[in-house]
């Protein structure tokens, strides 16, 4: 087993660009992103010591003793998101006020902790559920319907 080499350790190190849900349905939703470490932001003191329940709760995914409320755990999450969050910002988003819906923060919290297959579920793109030759004859059927009237 050879020992990882700086080379590959820089490639490791950068940003990633991934779909996040979209705000609108007609508009992507694309942002360039890192993989932050919970523990890190912890040990770094940018998670304060009231949010570290909830955010042993979001790791390990048990309750905690002190009885995690919403607001602290959502805390966490923005807090994930904001440091994940490359381009556009948190602070871009703001200027042209727009908010991360719920989906888009589940979404940026889940890469931090699993990577690119944690949101590889959201770009997947959906398949018509109707073959080519029944799009064809609705497309004639519409056409004929469209001339008697």
């Amino acid at each position: 087993m050879n020992v990882t080499n700086l080379e590959q350790l820089k490639i490791m190190a950068e940003c990633d660009i991934i779909e996040l849900p979209r705000f609108k349905d007609d508009i992507p939703f694309v942002v360039k992103v890192k993989r932050t470490s919970l523990l890190g932001l912890i040990r770094k003191g940018v998670i304060p010591n009231t949010l570290l329940s909830a955010a042993e709760e979001l790791f390990y995914g048990k309750k905690a003793s002190k009885g995690v409320d919403l607001d602290q755990l959502t805390n966490v999450m923005f807090v994930m998101a904001e440091n994940a969050l490359v381009e556009p910002s948190i602070e871009d988003l703001k200027s042209v006020d727009l908010e991360l819906t719920d989906e888009q923060l589940v979404a940026l919290f889940n890469y931090t902790q699993e990577g690119l297959k944690a949101v590889q579920k959201f770009r997947t793109e959906s398949t018509d559920n109707v073959s080519a030759d029944n799009v064809e004859t609705l497309q004639t059927d519409a056409e004929s319907n469209n001339k008697s009237n």
